[in-house]
C-alpha cells in the first residue's frame, strides 16, 4: 500500500513527463504548420496584393527608411497602416528582396502565432485545450494560405493573441510588473498599426471587459491603456480616413460588397474549413456549455469572439466594405474561434467520438483548401494562377547567369503581367529588375496577326541583348511566330538553361557577336552608357545607332541631352539627331539616320552628352579603351561609289 508521501512523489515524477509530452506534441504541431506554410514559398508567383506590399516597402527603389515607407503608404495605399511594411522593409534590407526571404517573415510570424496561441490557452483553459487549439489553427487551410504571403495577416494574428494574453494576466488580479503594463500598451498599438480592422478585435475584447471584469482601479487602468493606444493613432487618422472612405465609396467595392446574409454564409465557410456540417456539433455543444454555465474563462472567450463578429457585421452593414475577395478580414477571429471549439470538444467526455470525428473532418476540409490554394474561392487571387508564366522558375534558373544588359523576353497568357500597378511597376519588373537586376517584357500570347507583330516589335526594338525564356512543356500557339520575329533580327547564341519546364537561350542583335566585349562610358557627372554600337544598312541607305543609358540621379533626366552625330572623315557634321534624356530613352535609345544622298567615302558616328541649358559637353571615360573625351566614337563605315 502506497503512503501519501509516495503518491506525492509519484505525481512529481509524472509532472515532468507530462510537460515533455506536451512539449514534444507542440513541437510536432509547429513543425507541421511550418512545413505547410513553407510549401510553395519560393514557387507560386507573387500576386496583386503582395506587389502592393513590395512597392510600399521599397523593393523597386531600395533602401526605404521608415519615413519613406510611411510616405509611400500615404501616396499609394492610404487605407493601410505602416507597421508590417516598415518591418518588412527593414527585414528585406538584411536578407534581400526576393520572394523567399520576404515570405519567410510571414512564415516566422505564423510559427510564433501557433506557439503564442498554445501558451495563452494553457493559461486560460489548460494544456489539453491548448494542444487541440494549436492543432485546429495549424490545420485551418485559410490561415495557412497567409503563412507564405508578403502580407500583414500573420503578424496581425500574432499581435492580437499576445495582446489578449497579457490582458488576461492583467485582468486576473495577480501581481504584475510594469513591463507587463508596457507590453499591454505596446501590443495594443502594434495591433492597431498592423491593420485597421484590428479595431473589431479590440471592440470584442473591450465589450468582454465591460461585462465580465470586476470594476476596480486595475479595471480603469486597463481601459486607460486602451485609450492611450488609440490616442497614438491620432497622427495617422487623417491619412487613413482619406484612404478608407476612398475605398468604401468606390464603385468596385460597393458592387462587390456582400449583404449581411451573404457575409454570414461566407464567414461560416471560412471558420470551419469550408465544412458547414461542422457547425452542427459546434452549435449543439455550445448550447450544452451555456446551459452548464461552467468555466467562466470559456464564457469570456466566447464573448470576445461573439463581440468581434457582431462588431464586424455592424461595420460592414454601415460601410459595405467586405466582398468575396476580402474574407481575409475574418482571419483575426480565427485564433479565438479555435480556442472556443477546442474547449467545447474536450468539455464533454461522453462526446469523445464526436470530437475525434470533428477533428478528422476539420483536417480534411483544411487539406482541401490547402490543395486548392489560389483556386479556392476565398483566396482572393485565384485569377493569377492561369494568367502568369512561371516567373519564379525563370528567375531562379537565371540567377548568376544574367548580365546587366540582358532583356528577359517570353510569353504570358494575358497582358496582366505587364500592367503597371500602384507604383508603376509590373509583376514582370519584380522578377526581372528586383530578382535579376535586368529588364524584361512578355508578349501577350492571346494576340494574333498585326497586333502580335506590333507587340513583339514594341518589346524587342530597343533591346539588343535577349534572353528568350519559355516553358518547353507548355509552348503557346504563337511560339513559332515569335521565334521567327526574333531570328529575323537577332543571332542565336548559347543555351543558358535547358530543363523540362525552363528553357533559356541568349540572342544578340545581328550586327553584334555573341562574345562581344561591351563598350561602356562613364561620364564625370555619374551618367553612364552601358553599351553602344551602330549598324550600317547599305541596302536601306540608313544607319541604326543603339546606346544604353543609366543616370545617377533622376534630376539629370531634365538637365542633359544626348546627341548622335554622323561625321565625315574630316569631321564635318552631315546628320544629327538630338533627344532629351527625359524622353523615356532609358535604358536603350535607338536612333536611325538616313544616308541617302551622301557622297561615297569614310564616315563615323559619335555620341555626345551635353547640358541642355549651357550646351557644354560632358567629359566621359571609355572603360574599354581608357580614352577620356567629350566626343566618343560609336561606329565607322564606308559608303561605296
Amino acid at each position: 500500500m502506497k503512503t501519501p508521501s509516495g503518491d506525492i512523489a509519484g505525481e512529481a515524477r509524472a509532472r515532468p513527463n507530462t510537460h515533455l509530452r506536451a512539449l514534444a506534441t507542440m513541437t510536432l504541431v509547429m513543425l507541421f504548420a511550418f512545413a505547410l506554410g513553407a510549401k510553395g514559398l519560393n514557387a507560386d508567383i507573387v500576386w496583386l496584393d503582395e506587389m502592393f506590399s513590395l512597392g510600399n516597402m521599397g523593393a523597386f527603389d531600395p533602401p526605404y527608411s521608415p519615413q519613406d515607407v510611411v510616405n509611400s503608404l500615404r501616396t499609394y495605399s492610404p487605407d493601410h497602416v505602416p507597421l508590417y511594411f516598415v518591418l518588412g522593409s527593414q527585414w528585406a534590407q538584411l536578407v534581400g528582396w526576393t520572394q523567399l526571404p520576404l515570405r519567410y517573415l510571414s512564415l516566422l510570424f505564423g510559427a510564433l502565432l501557433i506557439a503564442a496561441l498554445f501558451r495563452f490557452t494553457v493559461e486560460v483553459l489548460g494544456k489539453r485545450a491548448a494542444l487541440l487549439a494549436a492543432i485546429l489553427l495549424s490545420t485551418n487551410g485559410f490561415v495557412i494560405l497567409y503563412f507564405h504571403e508578403v502580407r500583414m495577416y500573420t503578424l496581425l494574428l500574432l499581435m492580437a493573441v499576445l495582446h489578449c494574453w497579457v490582458y488576461w494576466r492583467l485582468s486576473s488580479g495577480r501581481r504584475v510588473s510594469w513591463q507587463s503594463w508596457l507590453f499591454f500598451v505596446a501590443t495594443a498599438i502594434a495591433v492597431i498599426y498592423t491593420h485597421i480592422f484590428s479595431l473589431y478585435f479590440l471592440a470584442g475584447l473591450i465589450m468582454q471587459h465591460l461585462v465580465f471584469s470586476p470594476k476596480s482601479r486595475r479595471w480603469l487602468a486597463i481601459v486607460a491603456g486602451w485609450l492611450l493606444a488609440l490616442l497614438t493613432f491620432l497622427p495617422y487618422v487623417t491619412v487613413f480616413s482619406r484612404g478608407f472612405f476612398g475605398v468604401t465609396t468606390s464603385v468596385n467595392t460597393l458592387s462587390n460588397a456582400l449583404t449581411t446574409p451573404e457575409l454570414a454564409l461566407s464567414v461560416a465557410h471560412v471558420l470551419v474549413n469550408d465544412r458547414l456540417d461542422l457547425w452542427i456539433p459546434i452549435v449543439f455543444l455550445t448550447g450544452l456549455a451555456l446551459r452548464a454555465k461552467r468555466q467562466p474563462a470559456f464564457l469570456r472567450l466566447l464573448s470576445i469572439f461573439v463581440g468581434m463578429m457582431l462588431t464586424l457585421f455592424l461595420l460592414n452593414g454601415v460601410f459595405r466594405v467586405i466582398g468575396i475577395n476580402r474574407m481575409r478580414y475574418f482571419l483575426l477571429a480565427m485564433p479565438f474561434f479555435v480556442i472556443v471549439v477546442a474547449h467545447l470538444l474536450l468539455s464533454f467526455r461522453r462526446w469523445g467520438a464526436i470530437a475525434m470525428l470533428f477533428v478528422l473532418v476539420w483536417m480534411a476540409g483544411g487539406y482541401r483548401i490547402y490543395q486548392l490554394a489560389e483556386r479556392w474561392t476565398y483566396g482572393g487571387h485565384h485569377t493569377l494562377l492561369m494568367e502568369h508564366p512561371p516567373l519564379q522558375q525563370f528567375s531562379d534558373a537565371l540567377r548568376g547567369a544574367a548580365r546587366a544588359q540582358d532583356y528577359m523576353f517570353g510569353f504570358a497568357p494575358s497582358p496582366m503581367i505587364n500592367w503597371g500597378l500602384k507604383h508603376g511597376w509590373t509583376t514582370a519588373d519584380y522578377y526581372t529588375q528586383v530578382g535579376l537586376g535586368i529588364d524584361g517584357g512578355f508578349v501577350n500570347a492571346r494576340l494574333r496577326g498585326e497586333e502580335l507583330s506590333q507587340d513583339i516589335a514594341d518589346r524587342l526594338d530597343n533591346n539588343p541583348f535577349l534572353l528568350f525564356v519559355y516553358d518547353p512543356s507548355n509552348k503557346p500557339t504563337v511560339f513559332d511566330d515569335v521565334l521567327e520575329a526574333i531570328q529575323a533580327d537577332y543571332t542565336k547564341c548559347e543555351v543558358l538553361v535547358n530543363r523540362d519546364t525552363v528553357f533559356v537561350q541568349r540572342y544578340v542583335y545581328h550586327s553584334l557577336a555573341c562574345d562581344r566585349v561591351h563598350q561602356p562610358i562613364v561620364y564625370d557627372n555619374g551618367i553612364k552608357i552601358v553599351d553602344r554600337f551602330g549598324d550600317y544598312r547599305a541596302d536601306k541607305e540608313s544607319i541604326r545607332v543603339v546606346t544604353g543609358w543609366e543616370v545617377a540621379d533622376e534630376a539629370q533626366l531634365d538637365q542633359y541631352n544626348v546627341s548622335i552625330q554622323l561625321l565625315t572623315s574630316d569631321g564635318a557634321n552631315v546628320r544629327q539627331t538630338d533627344r532629351h534624356l527625359y524622353d523615356e530613352i532609358l535604358k536603350w535609345y535607338v536612333a536611325e539616320m538616313s544616308t541617302e544622298g551622301l557622297h561615297p567615302g569614310e564616315y563615323r558616328v559619335v555620341v555626345i552628352l551635353y547640358d541642355r541649358y549651357s550646351k557644354a559637353k560632358v567629359n566621359g571615360a571609355d572603360l574599354t579603351s581608357g580614352l577620356s573625351a567629350k566626343i566618343h566614337p560609336v561606329i565607322q563605315f564606308e559608303i561605296e561609289a
